[in-house]
């Protein structure tokens, strides 16, 4: 896909066109590694919903603020995890090693899911909104393959 890398305070709508729109044959390399996925867009809520099949089918919103972008991925429900409280000690110790990435605890349809998030300033480049829905997918996969390991 080609397409410009400045977004300029760029709406979810205009990204989701962007991200939506067929590659271009023109020859131009500046195309992104968009994950493989289904996207969608709730643009009441100015969100893009992916589902990442390069992620397992993983779900992942895409949020865009006056300010800011904000990737989030949920992960497991905390009432699933046999230990949240050693699993909390976990992660706030690992935080570090889950590079542009965190893991919080967010309310989902009245229900608390650990999940993955990251945030950039709402006029980031196309580069780094990219790279930023590579990295909350991968801290989400790592954080799953680790609460499935030790405390499912």
């Amino acid at each position: 896909m080609t397409t410009p890398t400045v977004t300029s305070g760029i709406t979810a709508t205009e990204l989701y066109n962007l991200v939506t729109q067929p590659a271009s044959s023109s020859g131009d390399d500046t195309a992104l590694d968009w994950p493989l996925a289904s996207i969608s867009l709730d643009e009441a809520n100015q969100t893009l919903v992916w589902e990442l099949n390069d992620y397992g089918n993983l779900p992942i919103t895409l949020s865009r603020s006056e300010n800011e972008w904000i990737a989030m991925a949920p992960i497991v429900a905390v009432k699933s995890v046999k230990n949240s409280a050693e699993l909390n000690e976990v992660l706030l110790r690992q935080g570090i090693s889950l590079p542009l990435a965190s893991v919080g605890i967010v309310a989902i349809d009245g229900h608390d899911f650990y999940v993955a998030y990251g945030q950039l300033f709402g006029d980031s480049k196309l580069e780094s909104i990219c790279a930023e829905l590579h990295a909350t997918a991968g801290a989400a996969m790592e954080v799953a393959e680790l609460i499935q390991t030790h405390f499912v």
